[in-house]
């Protein structure tokens, strides 16, 4: 799966993805080591009072479970702001052939967590000098890429650029190839708009985890990152050797 934590500037957190394992939690790793004693006055001091952990913003970028399993632990945290993938009833049906068993449940259960709790916007975000812009494909326009029913989900994720202290981060979600050189040869709206927004980069979290259904030279000649992170297993035998 895949998790990644921003400390923001202002000293909020961000979350971007809620992967963990049966046995490690991220999430829960990160509040442990950010709840210290905050010693804001001589009372405070006194008695101890821990600083609360919570999420100021959270991402899924797509509605499969290796990107959301540990949701409810990012609930209990916050966030003030969610961002994920506005789903429709096809998306929502490949999402289902897609799941393995048992994990539907729980894609579902997070759905009704964000519609219950979440709008779509993050306008008048506060992020304390960081610039965090996101960009995905709508549902239909990610279907029309083609793919099987694993593509057309991964195609409509969310991707992250996170610009701050002069670095910037691009995180790709599960986009594939396809869905990247389609993105990159348009001429029309979606070039103009997603062009600068992956070029020059400093690290990229490579999209699928660095599998090569997410390899795509056109998105690495454009983004020229200095560091790329994949987010699997050493050995794992679907990485690309590039």
């Amino acid at each position: 799966g895949q998790c990644a934590a921003l400390r923001l500037p202002n000293g909020r957190w961000c979350i971007f993805d809620a992967g963990c394992t049966s046995s490690f939690s991220p999430i829960t790793l990160i509040a442990a080591a950010v709840t210290i004693p905050r010693y804001t006055s001589p009372l405070a001091a006194a008695l101890a009072i821990p600083q609360t952990f919570g999420i100021y913003k959270a991402t899924v970028s797509h509605l499969h479970c290796d990107h959301l399993d540990d949701y409810v632990t990012m609930f209990r945290y916050g966030p003030e702001l969610l961002r994920t993938v506005a789903p429709d009833t096809g998306y929502l049906t490949d999402c289902m052939n897609t799941c393995a068993d048992g994990s539907w449940a729980k894609v579902n259960g997070f759905l009704q967590h964000y519609g219950q709790t979440f709008g779509t916007t993050t306008t008048g975000a506060d992020y304390g000098g960081a610039v965090i812009t996101e960009l995905s494909l709508p549902v239909d326009v990610a279907r029309s890429v083609g793919g099987d029913a694993n593509a057309r989900v991964n195609n409509a994720s969310v991707v992250t650029r996170i610009d701050i202290y002069g670095n910037s981060i691009l995180i790709g979600g599960d986009v594939e190839k396809e869905a990247w050189q389609a993105i990159i040869a348009d001429t029309g709206d979606y070039g103009r708009l997603w062009g600068p927004f992956l070029s020059n980069v400093d690290v990229l979290v490579a999209p699928h985890h660095g599998h090569r259904s997410g390899y795509s030279v056109d998105l690495l000649n454009l983004a020229k990152p200095s560091v790329v992170l994949i987010s699997v297993t050493s050995r794992d035998e679907h990485v690309d050797s590039r």
